[in-house]
């Protein structure tokens, strides 16, 4: 009898209303997982579109071999993305914004995207789910529309593509300095989404 009795006062602490805490509420603190919640929100690739173009798919990138130019590849940047100011950064967790996606200021026509520690572009619009898009400036008006282009004589064997704002131009791909050094032939236009 006296091992029911302890049984049954066991299980009255066990199924007993949790005590009121100093503020009059009932429960318990809600867990915390510490000062840096970042993995816990939306992260995402900026990515080729419609799927259905030449580079539909592939991600953007960091190109280490040209100094931060703007690449498309097939597992580009996987990261939260900061859209304040006008920008497009790439923010690691738990960290400040790392890197920003500029368009080269000093280029008039299919000016090259790429990446820098200092956002210069502050005339993005983006966001989760959508289409960066370039607002207007004196060098070019708004616009979603990119291009995608292989370098010529690459060492590389399969290098990957190199963006460019497509800018409304009577200049040929081919004539335009900043595609000198790019098959334009292998061009293809392409919208980038932030996808996540």
């Amino acid at each position: 009898m006296l091992a029911f009795s302890v049984l049954a006062a066991l299980l009255s602490v066990v199924s007993a209303s949790p005590a009121p805490m100093p503020d009059g509420t009932v429960g318990g603190p809600e867990p915390t997982l510490g000062p840096c919640m970042d993995a816990y929100l939306k992260h995402a690739h900026i990515v080729a579109t419609p799927s259905t173009t030449t580079v539909g798919g592939l991600q953007v990138a960091y190109d280490s071999a040209t100094s931060g130019r703007a690449s498309l590849v097939s597992s580009g940047i996987y990261s939260l993305w900061d859209f304040s100011n006008g920008g497009v950064g790439q923010q690691p967790d738990c960290a400040p914004t790392l890197m920003w996606l500029n368009i080269d200021p000093n280029i008039a026509y299919y000016p090259p995207l790429y990446w820098n520690k200092t956002q210069i572009t502050t005339n993005w619009s983006a966001g989760y789910n959508q289409d960066l898009v370039a607002k207007e400036t004196k060098l070019y008006n708004t616009t979603d529309t990119f291009i995608a282009c292989k370098p010529l004589n690459s060492a590389v064997k399969n290098p990957p593509w190199y963006l460019f704002l497509l800018t409304p131009s009577s200049v040929a791909l081919a004539s335009a300095p900043s595609l000198k050094n790019f098959d334009t032939k292998s061009c293809v236009k392409t919208r980038l989404t932030v996808l996540y």
